[in-house]
């Protein structure tokens, strides 16, 4: 399923040179709505936007055509930014994705992202469950990365209260990774779900791409949840995102036990639920006054008021 003008995207995002900021700058030229993409191409080349020739954009129509007959007639959305049903708390995000392969139902709100280390210490495992528990029977879409550790612990809570839950991809809709996930997605599919990435069909996942992802996952949400990471965890890019965005880093206090067995993937949890705001600001790569919409948790008595603080986003 896709529309016209999102098709015409998709070709020009299959030229050579054209990434997210080139093929922002094709959308936004006089002339866009013209049927056919040929009458286009002479409009990017008098504003030397990229180089095109005709053998090019033949060969972007094909490989954009492969990508539509993938995405299996209707199994599958390809859209862009210029659909309205693009997620529009996503479309207010610097950086965001100009093209989303979907699968399942379209993300829904109100949402919270629930990321994690993906080896929790025991008591991340607990609080993985209770809070995705929670929040799943308060009605929000819990967003994650269908990694191992905190983020399969909120999707399988998420699926097992049959609520909604959106898994955003590092990789194409054809894969799966990690492989022991497969039946996890396609629970999510089946109890009304969504997978969701920015990569097009038969990209394989690569280290790199796992950071635009959890900058997807903070950009669909009011906030972001981290449960449990070390100073190094790749949880930290969406939880760096979310302040970037201005909406709310949740941070569970961590254990006597945790602190005791001085568990390495609580340090981050460590800095941002302590008192040196310049500590937490160099590790969000923020300013202080961001780290202001850091909430710490103490005890599940916390979690309804951060439920109020999330939906002021919402609203």
């Amino acid at each position: 399923m896709i529309s016209d003008q999102t098709r015409k995207v998709l070709i020009f995002s299959k030229l050579k040179g054209v990434g997210r900021v080139k093929l922002e700058e094709i959308i936004k030229i006089e002339g866009f709505d013209i049927k056919n993409p040929e009458d286009i191409v002479s409009s990017i080349i008098k504003q030397r936007i990229v180089k095109i020739d005709k053998d090019a954009l033949i060969n972007a129509e094909e490989i954009a055509e492969n990508d539509i007959q993938k995405s299996g007639g209707g199994a599958s959305k390809i859209i862009s930014i210029l659909d309205n049903e693009y997620p529009e708390i996503l479309r207010k995000t610097v950086g965001k994705p100009t093209i989303l392969y979907i699968q399942g139902q379209m993300p829904k709100l109100p949402s919270v992202a629930i990321i994690g280390t993906r080896e929790p210490t025991d008591h991340g495992k607990i609080i993985a469950e209770r809070i995705s528990q929670y929040f799943s029977e308060n009605g929000w879409s819990i967003v994650s990365g269908l990694a191992l550790g905190c983020d399969t612990i909120a999707h399988l809570t998420a699926v097992k209260n049959k609520s909604h839950t959106t898994a955003v991809l590092a990789h194409g809709l054809d894969t799966i990774s990690p492989k022991s996930n497969e039946k996890l997605s396609e629970e999510i599919l089946s109890t009304g779900g969504t997978l969701l990435t920015e990569y097009e069909f038969g990209t394989k996942p690569k280290p790199y791409q796992y950071a635009k992802r959890d900058n997807i996952q903070a950009g669909l949400s009011q906030g972001v949840i981290m449960i449990q990471s070390d100073i190094k965890g790749g949880s930290l890019h969406a939880s760096i995102a979310a302040i970037k965005y201005g909406r709310i880093l949740a941070v569970p206090n961590s254990t006597d036990l945790d602190k005791k067995n001085k568990e390495h993937k609580i340090e981050a949890n460590l800095v941002l639920a302590g008192s040196d705001n310049d500590a937490k600001a160099d590790l969000l790569k923020s300013g202080p006054l961001e780290c202001q919409n850091i909430f710490v948790i103490n005890s599940k008595d916390d979690y309804e008021l951060l439920k109020n603080k999330l939906m002021e986003q919402y609203e």
